[in-house]
């Protein structure tokens, strides 16, 4: 079975990590629909992903990244396989489905690693999008377990009084530092009427408390994703962001 059907990735150069779990578009006949769970994708975010990997490559930044080609409705990597809404558990292809959930895992946690040895550190990115329900809802909600996927930071005082003036994380705040300039945004580090659902699934429960890895779930509304400019805007902050983070 070739795997590379459902699961397109490659290793990159440089210590980041771009996972897209639900923007897949491919519906095999031969891997039964899950009976649990949510089925509609991330529409847009598969090739808003392709986007922002075109666009680092122009600047010759290569990272690393891991992308699901296959629909929500089949497999759910964002969901712990021992579940009906990661994959169907009561149908023969619950075995493939098994496998290929598995490898997008094994192949997640190869590429982080592969990151920690070489450079010491890792920023992992598992890009999301979700529906905006009203206005005063924000754009864009960082998920980060409330801080403890986050190791990767420095304290920095203030010179008058000795006291912690902020925590400076690594990646994560270039990215809030680009993406609050023009959009609404919950950074996820502490607990508001908004983030609960999106403080991260089960890709990122992989990274709590994990050493040398700063880990989040970046979701980002249709609105961003279904409005031209303001898609161009995003795609521009975080790679702008991420480019930033390889300076340090």
């Amino acid at each position: 079975m070739d795997f590379a059907n459902y699961i397109e990735s490659k290793q990159g150069t440089h210590p980041v990590v771009l996972s897209c779990p639900h923007g897949g578009f491919l519906k095999p006949r031969h891997i039964e629909d899950k009976t649990g769970g949510f089925n509609i994708p991330d529409r847009g975010s598969f090739l808003i992903s392709k986007h922002i990997l075109n666009v680092l490559s122009k600047e010759n930044i290569s990272i690393h990244y891991l992308l699901s080609k296959i629909h929500r409705c089949k497999i759910d990597f964002n969901r712990p396989p021992r579940g009906s809404e990661a994959f169907n558990q009561d149908h023969p292809s619950k075995d493939l489905a098994n496998q290929i959930h598995d490898l997008y895992h094994r192949r997640l946690m190869d590429l982080v690693e592969s990151c920690i040895l070489e450079y010491g550190k890792c920023l992992f990115i598992d890009f999301h999008g979700f529906t905006k329900p009203h206005d005063d809802y924000p754009d864009i909600i960082i998920g980060n377990l409330f801080g403890n996927t986050l190791d990767i930071y420095t304290e920095e005082e203030d010179e008058e009084d000795n006291q912690i003036d902020e925590e400076y994380y690594w990646g994560y705040s270039e990215l809030i530092n680009e993406l609050k300039q023009h959009f609404h945004l919950d950074d996820g580090l502490a607990i508001t009427q908004y983030n609960i659902a999106y403080s991260g699934g089960y890709i990122i429960y992989q990274f709590y408390q994990k050493a040398y890895v700063n880990a989040i779930q970046l979701e980002i509304s249709d609105k961003i994703r279904e409005d031209l400019s303001l898609l161009r805007e995003f795609i521009s902050d975080i790679t702008s962001a991420i480019k930033n983070c390889l300076l340090e």
